[in-house]
């Protein structure tokens, strides 16, 4: 998939969240298979086509995106492997939305630091020699 790891943590969030909402308003749903299974509905399709980062980052995936395509997105999401580094000593837990935003976060946190950090460095530096 090739859509930012800042994009994919904002949906991840926004999918946690929502999934949270529904098991509290219907006892019915149990919470973790929720989180293995998430419902995609059209709140979650609202509110990420709306947030700021979205239009800001990916204005791609908001103007033309479908429930249908902010589904598959989500499946897409889910078909990704987690490296084995990353997951927990336990082999046999399930990815959820938690443990998918984890990775993202750690791969964000990445490319702060490895990339988008220097170049600002950078950049500020390039600023104050012109001054």
């Amino acid at each position: 998939m090739d859509c930012p790891s800042n994009i994919v943590l904002l949906l991840l969030q926004i999918i946690l969240r929502r999934q949270q909402i529904l098991a509290h308003r219907d006892k019915t749903l149990n919470l973790q298979e929720l989180l293995m299974e998430p419902i995609i509905d059209n709140d979650i399709l609202t509110e990420f086509k709306t947030h700021k980062l979205v239009q800001l980052y990916g204005p791609q995936y908001y103007r033309d995106i479908s429930l249908r395509g902010l589904k598959t997105m989500v499946t897409d999401i889910f078909a990704e492997e987690i490296p084995k580094a990353e997951q927990s000593s336990e082999t046999d837990e399930p990815t959820t939305v938690v443990t998918l935003a984890n990775h993202y976060y750690a791969q964000r946190i990445d490319e702060l630091q490895k990339t988008e950090i220097p170049q600002l460095k950078e950049l500020l530096l390039k600023k104050l020699e012109d001054v």
